[in-house]
């Protein structure tokens, strides 16, 4: 099955679909899965792409898009820089550190000190050779609601950064110009609000065995 021609969703074992095509077996996001990670407010995904920022780092950058079948917006759920890789399927526990790799380019969600476009901390895909090897600044941690013990999908989250502190966000008053026309900033920024509220959506979703 090519990840491109994903429509919705599809579990590592066989489940029984609902009528919007969700599988109802696959409930938490784990690690090893494919997915997208979908901004709540603005419905965009978070997306990178072989075009580097003209400004900053000039490192990848890092999107929002509001198409919601490009395959430039698939991420893979791994464990922190420099730590043991989790076993594939094992849940992501709230308040975990997690990496997500670009699954086209094997470059990293990555922050730092650099600024973006629009003047806040920039958001980039990084990563030190091919093979998606990067650094602490690819360390993001997963906020769920308090009484939530696991990444849940389809539940609302926020990603702090852990070298700054800050929250990955999408601005949609951000948007960029070609050759990324109708895309929109993501960066991080210190307020939580509704542009730093995030939710896993489309994917292959490998249960715990």
């Amino acid at each position: 099955l090519g990840i491109a021609l994903i429509a919705l969703s599809y579990s590592s074992s066989c489940s029984a679909s609902r009528e919007d095509g969700h599988t109802e077996e696959v409930k938490l996001v784990s690690y090893g899965s494919v997915i997208k990670v979908q901004h709540v407010a603005s419905g965009h995904r978070l997306h990178s792409h072989e075009v580097n920022y003209g400004s900053g780092s000039a490192q990848q950058s890092v999107t929002g898009t509001p198409v919601a079948d490009d395959e430039n917006s698939f991420w893979v759920v791994k464990g922190p820089h420099g730590e043991p890789r989790p076993a594939q399927g094992t849940p992501v526990a709230c308040n975990s550190v997690i990496r997500l790799e670009h699954l086209t380019t094997r470059k990293n969600l990555h922050s730092h000190l650099h600024l973006s476009p629009f003047q806040n901390q920039e958001v980039s895909a990084y990563a030190s050779d091919g093979n998606a090897n990067g650094d602490g600044g690819d360390n993001f941690r997963v906020v769920c609601r308090p009484d939530v013990t696991y990444w849940e999908r389809f539940a609302t989250v926020s990603f702090e950064h852990v070298d700054t502190g800050m929250h990955l966000q999408a601005n949609p008053k951000n948007k960029y110009n070609q050759p990324i026309a109708h895309q929109i900033e993501v960066s991080c920024t210190a307020k939580k609000s509704a542009n730093t509220q995030w939710k896993s959506n489309e994917g292959i979703y490998f249960v715990n065995r």
